[in-house]
């Protein structure tokens, strides 16, 4: 599969760079590309660790498309694997998350799969087969646990998830996200290219005109994004004003992991591309004190947080209807204030240019 072909200009006449064309935002051809050789390849947020605490304990969904489950296993260890069994294609397992006993078993024919995605039970098959449990176990989804995080990741090889996340491990080192417990989500589905939500995320720009709350917390004059091209990384700061929240930590891993870390809680939050202009937002809240005294007080906390970007969707949902239009093609960017987005698009750029890894066909 050939890369996209972009055909509009990447410069002004003034030497100012432009945005990406506005096709990139709403073509088919170019969702296909970045889901081999953006979604696939990279390591995405699937789920937190509390919600699987069990041997046997599973959460499903999908990611780039596929079907997929993540399990504890009898190690303790969180594996993954596609939601298909290795008989006829079955979904094993159709609720968003549950316990198994020691086998899996799959609700069509019964085949059962240990813990581990090995196939331990090929049930009254018949004949003389007998089948080799690794060979025809579960097919395997690449799976990391990172501070009370569960990472996955389709194709398998390239990064491990230990470099894939680079200097955040670090730099987050002395913030509890590991002490801290789930106390809400607040997904949507939206009408936005993931893209789209890339552009608005990473520039502050916008904020003075759109995010009163935030400006009246922070200091929007000081807002800085710090990009890290080489780990694909964005870190965005500006100080607290007085009275303002405590010291924060917030980043924008490519192609769509967002941090938040705060010592009494965090945003974490990430998009599943549903299609081309279209995504799953995925916002969850975590506290360190999710007692019943908290509740009220962290809920409004997570409502500040909403709100926020409930005000970028309602924006950037005009954006991408303009975006697929056919009017609007291209615009300059801000070297003041739109850097990030720059450095964002030029990842996008380099990630559908990089040709698909070679095939091993065996002699």
């Amino acid at each position: 599969m050939d890369g996209p072909h972009f055909v509009c200009p990447t410069h002004t006449d003034a030497g100012h760079r432009l945005t990406l064309p506005a096709e990139a935002y709403a073509s088919a051809g170019t969702f296909a590309l970045e889901r081999e050789r953006i979604f696939k390849r990279n390591w995405n947020l699937f789920s937190w660790s509390e919600r699987i605490p069990n041997p046997g304990d599973y959460v499903s969904g999908t990611m780039a498309g596929y079907g997929v489950f993540a399990i504890r296993g009898d190690d303790g260890v969180v594996r993954a694997f596609h939601n298909a069994c290795r008989h006829r294609g079955a979904e094993l397992v159709d609720a968003e998350s549950g316990h198994c006993g020691k086998l899996l078993v799959c609700p069509y024919h019964s085949w059962g799969f240990d813990r581990a995605g090995r196939l331990a039970n090929p049930r009254d098959f018949g004949g003389e087969v007998r089948f080799d449990p690794d060979a025809w176990g579960l097919f395997p989804v690449q799976a990391a646990e990172w501070r009370g995080l569960i990472f996955l990741k389709i194709e398998a090889g390239g990064e491990s998830f230990a470099d894939w996340l680079g200097p955040v491990d670090a730099m987050a080192a002395d913030y509890p996200l590991d002490r801290q417990h789930y106390f809400m989500s607040k997904d949507r589905d939206v009408d936005v290219d993931w893209k789209t939500y890339g552009d608005n995320y990473l520039e502050c720009y916008h904020c003075q005109t759109m995010h009163p709350g935030l400006c009246a917390s922070m200091d929007i004059h000081q807002y800085r994004v710090d990009v890290y091209p080489e780990h694909k990384l964005f870190h965005l700061h500006a100080p607290a004003r007085e009275g303002g929240l405590t010291r924060g930590l917030y980043f924008y891993r490519f192609p769509f992991l967002m941090l938040n870390l705060y010592d009494w809680g965090s945003s974490i939050a990430t998009v599943e591309p549903l299609g081309p202009g279209r995504i799953r937002h995925v916002n969850w809240y975590f506290f360190t004190d999710v007692s019943p005294e908290k509740a009220e007080e962290n809920r409004r906390s997570a409502e500040w947080s909403a709100q926020i970007v409930t005000e970028d969707i309602d924006i950037i949902l005009g954006v991408q209807r303009n975006l697929a239009a056919g009017v609007y093609r291209q615009g300059p960017l801000s070297p003041k204030y739109e850097h990030g987005v720059l450095a964002f698009q030029d990842m996008v750029r380099d990630a559908l240019a990089d040709p698909p890894p070679a095939v091993q066909v065996a002699a």
